[in-house]
């Protein structure tokens, strides 16, 4: 009966909640968060202050803002030991003024969201899958997108592609776009596949995006760059298969970015595929082979 009653309080709790996004929790992820963040609220109080200082900041970082959005990742990522004061402040207390702008809901909320999966806790996979799955907005759900993608596990690449696969228009896009930090053998199959089918220009520059990231030669050379090292040269492959490809069949910006991207990846594929497809453009091929190394 103990245990019951902790479910249901905890239900309610996250039912009133006014956390940075409406977050719908299982109840057993709801227990499990709570006794998390009740636990680090002993061990790591500051962090939880620390957070909430930067929302009561929230109004003047907006204002003085250069950019679309002030930058509020770097300040959260500053906080040590901040994991389960970040998922409180996403799911339970860490919404902003309703009359604050937009401007300042999504970069408060996408802080959030990069921050934590960022820290690269498994134990908030279904605080960042309920981020994702609730976000609307484009900017949140590509943050949720590359929060969660940081994890890396089994389910986070799983909760990924069925996100873009439910997803349509804008917020489609934007799930691709931040997915790419999923180093995960079946999320870059899923993308390049993706790529291979989609025509529309919005979703071909995010899926670009994403497969520059998921198969970045320098990035996966670094000790977080791939949570199954054994998947690298597939995560490589999958991406400079799909990047040629494209580059071979577009025009203009589209073909520039997958130039890009191909360097970025430098497979060891790179110069073969390359040589599969120079007919169709050989002046293009051989000017871009000149940058391979």
């Amino acid at each position: 009966m103990k245990t019951l009653g902790l479910v249901v309080v905890v239900m309610a709790q996250v039912a009133m909640a006014r956390g940075a996004i409406e977050v719908k929790l299982a109840p057993a992820d709801a227990a499990a968060m709570q006794k998390e963040i009740a636990a680090a609220k002993k061990s790591s109080p500051l962090a939880f202050s620390a957070v909430q200082s930067v929302r009561a900041q929230m109004a003047t970082l907006d204002a003085k803002k250069r950019g679309r959005f002030a930058p509020v990742t770097p300040r959260l990522n500053a906080i040590p030991d901040a994991t389960w004061a970040l998922a409180e402040a996403i799911v339970l207390d860490g919404s902003l003024d309703p009359a604050l702008p937009r401007s300042a809901q999504i970069a408060w909320q996408t802080g959030l969201l990069e921050s934590l999966g960022g820290r690269r806790d498994a134990k908030t996979e279904a605080v960042l899958v309920a981020a994702l799955n609730a976000s609307v907005e484009p900017e949140t759900l590509r943050s949720a997108a590359d929060g969660l993608g940081r994890l890396g596990t089994d389910g986070a690449a799983a909760a990924l592609i069925a996100a873009a696969n439910q997803r349509t228009g804008a917020e489609r896009a934007a799930v691709f776009a931040g997915m790419g930090t999923c180093r995960r053998a079946v999320v870059a199959d899923f993308l390049a596949k993706t790529l291979a089918t989609t025509v529309l220009e919005k979703e071909q520059l995010a899926l670009v995006k994403s497969l520059s990231m998921i198969g970045n030669e320098w990035a996966l050379e670094t000790p977080a760059g791939a949570p199954v090292r054994a998947e690298v040269p597939q995560l490589r492959a999958a991406a400079a298969g799909a990047l040629v490809k494209l580059f071979s069949e577009s025009q203009g910006n589209v073909r520039q970015q997958a130039s890009d991207a191909i360097l970025i990846v430098n497979a060891p594929e790179t110069k073969v595929l390359l040589a599969q497809v120079r007919v169709k453009d050989p002046a293009a091929v051989d000017a871009l082979l000149l940058k391979t190394h």
